[in-house]
C-alpha cells in the first residue's frame, strides 16, 4: 500500500506520480465496495515510466505481504483508528524515533499511510485523502529523503526486496512490527 515515491533528478516532483499510483492500486485492490477512488481524486495520473512501473510492482507485492498479516490488519481495522494527522505523525515518529532508517520501515510508512486513506474512504471522508498523500511527502521530504537517496534513491528498494534474504526479511518485520507497537499504545 504504497506508491512508490521514485526520486530520480527532482523529489518532491516525480514522487507524486508514483504515490498517487500507488495508493490508487491499493484501494482498488482492497476490493471494499465502499472504497472507490478515482485517480482524479488524488490528483495523479498513470505511470508510464517502466522504472517507476516496475518500482510501484515491488510496492504493491510488499503491500500484498501485509495485508496478509492478521495481527496487522486487525488493528488496522479497529474502528478507534482515525484518519488524523496527530495520529499520522504519532506512527511516522514512532517508526523512526531510534533514528534508524531501513526499508522495511519506509515501506511500513506508506502502507500505514495507505490504509488511513482506504479508512478516509471508507467513513466517507474522502476529502482527506489529498492532505494523508501530503502528510506522507513532507515527512519523508522532511525527515527519510536523504536516507533514500544515500541508498541509491528508490531503485534501492528494488534491489533489497528484489531478493529476499532472512536478514532482509527481518529488517522489513522489524519495521512492520514497529507500525503494529505503536498503533496498540493508541
Amino acid at each position: 500500500m504504497f506508491s512508490v515515491f521514485v526520486c530520480f533528478c527532482s523529489l518532491p516532483r516525480s514522487s507524486r506520480p508514483i504515490s498517487h499510483s500507488f495508493v490508487y492500486e491499493r484501494v482498488r485492490r482492497h476490493g471494499d465496495s465502499e472504497a472507490e477512488l478515482t485517480r482524479s481524486q488524488l490528483g495523479g495520473v498513470e505511470l508510464c515510466d517502466p522504472s517507476h512501473k516496475r518500482l510501484a510492482q515491488c510496492l504493491q507485492q510488499i503491500g500484498d505481504e501485509l495485508d496478509g498479516n492478521v495481527q496487522l490488519q486487525s488493528m488496522l481495522n479497529n474502528s478507534t483508528l482515525q484518519p488524523t494527522q496527530e495520529v499520522f505523525m504519532k506512527v511516522a515518529r514512532e517508526i523512526f524515533s531510534d533514528g534508524k532508517f531501513n526499508w522495511g520501515r519506509v515501506v511500513a510508512l506508506f502502507y500505514f499511510a495507505c490504509r488511513l486513506v482506504i479508512k478516509a474512504i471508507i467513513t466517507r471522508i474522502p476529502d482527506i485523502i489529498r492532505t494523508i498523500i501530503s502528510w506522507t511527502m513532507s515527512y519523508i521530504q522532511e525527515h527519510v529523503i536523504n536516507w533514500i537517496r544515500e541508498q541509491g534513491g528508490w531503485e534501492g528498494i528494488r534491489s533489497y526486496f528484489g531478493t529476499p534474504t532472512w536478514q532482509t526479511i527481518g529488517v522489513f518485520l522489524a519495521g512492520v512490527l514497529t507500525t503494529v507497537v505503536v498503533i496498540r499504545k493508541m
